[in-house]
């Protein structure tokens, strides 16, 4: 089939190479072939026809059945693309929501967790809260308690030192009174001392 082609394209070139070497008619653009030459070739070209349209022929039916087996290659690889995308996306599908389900588990687990601890900072820091709050009232009780005792001391000290006032008052004047009658006695034994002196003297000057 190739060596008809080729024979075909050569006759060509022998008329092309006949028309260029003819010669001119002067005056006008056509030119003088050998009409032997020219026909032979033209009926060597005429006898390749058949087999050229044959063969060309063949070539479009091979260029179908090529087209059509593209085509089909092409559906094929299609379908099998779409198979193969349908199943890539059932599996990043199914991947997405395994990862989903997991992240929302860790999520709901974290929660609890974080939940738990709230709870229990919560409970802790009431039961420091209640703790702080008795101690508080107790201490607060413990004042009242403390003061009222302050209270009765300070009552039971200014009544001591209203008695001790008053006994001193007392002794005070117990020793004044002490000292009136000492000082009494003291003047009258200095009375007597001085009449004895008297009546001394007036005996000594009567004599």
């Amino acid at each position: 089939m190739a060596s008809e082609r080729i024979t075909t394209l050569a006759i060509a070139d022998r008329i092309q190479l006949a028309i260029n070497n003819a010669k001119s008619v002067p005056f006008t653009s056509k030119v003088m072939v050998e009409k032997d030459e020219l026909t032979k070739l033209l009926t060597q070209m005429n006898a390749s026809m058949p087999e050229n349209l044959a063969l060309a022929d063949q070539v479009l039916e091979e260029k179908q059945q090529i087209l059509e087996e593209s085509r089909r290659t092409a559906e094929s690889t299609t379908r099998e693309a779409a198979q193969q995308a349908r199943t890539a996306v059932e599996n990043a599908n199914d991947a997405a929501n395994a990862t989903i389900a997991d992240a929302q588990n860790r999520a709901s687990e974290m929660l609890r967790n974080a939940t738990d601890q709230a709870n229990a900072m919560v409970a802790d820091a009431q039961n420091r809260a209640n703790a702080m709050i008795a101690d508080a009232q107790a201490r607060a009780q413990q004042l009242v308690a403390d003061s009222e005792i302050i209270a009765r001391a300070q009552a039971e000290a200014q009544e001591m030192l209203e008695s001790t006032h008053r006994e001193c008052e007392d002794f005070s004047a117990r020793v004044h009174a002490s000292v009136a009658q000492m000082m009494d006695h003291a003047d009258m034994g200095l009375s007597q001392q001085l009449d004895s002196l008297r009546a001394l003297r007036q005996e000594i000057g009567n004599q």
